[in-house]
């Protein structure tokens, strides 16, 4: 294959993919109500999670750890620079830390981080980091412990926030991802900005999209950002965009006494789609080049058929080319409606 990867995974609208997302499962030991189907979001179930199809996706459609190793090998000589492990729950797969080293060993790759919800990193992180994980997102959504069940389904709060400081401990760079519902956990925003002042952690407030497996996505549970900045600016103290910080999707700011930063994911009152540079492969092998494309492209059927790595990378090339618009599109032709797409079964 020819390593000239320059612009080789750009689309019609001239944006170039330098991260790539692969989930690595669509089961969860969460339910959180904004992401994974629940019936009528009552208290987590193990026999209740289903996936879009009703069911989990049966292991023999997951794919493999040799199988994702390869397909990021291909991406990675087409410009890939960035790989983040999602799920689902990726802890939940065994052996993660084999994965993440041979992520890691990929020639071209700068960087392997996971996003997780921390109910299973206090034992993990100090391996992940040994086998070359370099960052860790970990979802929190709340700090008081009835709200986090009402959110999660499960009793974890102590746990998560004890993930958070083994895991810092370990070296492992990290953020934490919150996304803000309103009238379910917005009165906290001031709470997670104190949060990144006094532990040092990016907190990253992100908008409420139509990815949600229950079905009650809705305009007015949307806290934009700058009502958000509005309301730490007043409680906290004031903000200032950060000069020089690419952490995209997320627009950073730190606070004028130049103590703690928060970041904001404003995908639905600021879309950020012409500046996309991501894409992602499916645990159950499809490679999706927006978050809002269903049911995208099957990767898996070459990968298990005999293709080549060229003819591979042929095939996605020409998927990046059709990458629609993104969620901009959707909002300008007025389409928006509940789970436009399922976030558990695609990765974040």
């Amino acid at each position: 294959m020819n390593n000239d990867s320059s612009g080789r995974l750009a689309d019609s609208f001239g944006r170039v993919a330098k991260k790539l997302r692969i989930s690595i499962t669509d089961r969860c030991n969460m339910q959180c109500m904004y992401c994974m189907p629940r019936e009528d979001h009552k208290e987590n179930r193990n026999d209740s999670l289903r996936s879009n199809t009703g069911k989990w996706f049966p292991r023999n459609e997951i794919l493999s750890y040799v199988e994702l190793v390869r397909i990021s090998r291909i991406m990675a000589r087409l410009g890939i620079e960035n790989i983040r492990v999602t799920g689902g729950e990726p802890l939940l797969r065994p052996r993660i830390e084999d994965l993440v080293a041979g992520l890691s060993r990929i020639s071209g790759i700068k960087s392997v981080s996971m996003t997780t919800n921390g109910l299973l990193l206090c034992d993990k992180a100090a391996r992940l980091k040994e086998s070359g994980l370099q960052s860790v997102n970990i979802s929190l959504d709340t700090f008081k412990s009835e709200r986090f069940k009402a959110i999660t389904g499960v009793d974890g709060l102590h746990t998560v926030l004890e993930s958070i400081h083994v895991a810092g401990t370990t070296g492992l760079k990290i953020k934490i991802n919150a996304v803000i519902v309103r009238g379910w956990n917005d009165t906290e925003v001031a709470d997670f900005a104190n949060f990144a002042r006094e532990t040092g952690h990016t907190v990253r407030f992100i908008e409420f999209m139509p990815l949600d497996g229950s079905g009650i996505w809705a305009p007015e549970l949307v806290v934009g950002k700058n009502e958000m900045i509005s309301r730490i600016s007043e409680d906290v103290g004031e903000l200032v965009p950060s000069a020089g910080s690419n952490s995209a999707p997320a627009k950073l700011y730190s606070f004028a006494d130049g103590k703690g930063t928060v970041g904001f994911i404003s995908s639905m009152t600021e879309p950020f789609c012409a500046e996309c540079d991501r894409t992602r492969v499916t645990s159950d092998g499809r490679l999706l080049t927006c978050l809002f494309e269903n049911p995208g492209h099957d990767i898996k059927s070459l990968l298990r058929g005999g293709k080549t790595d060229e003819e591979i990378a042929d095939y996605i090339m020409q998927c990046i080319k059709k990458k629609p618009e993104g969620i901009i599109g959707i909002i300008r032709a007025k389409a928006l409606k509940p789970t436009l797409n399922l976030m558990h079964t695609i990765g974040g």
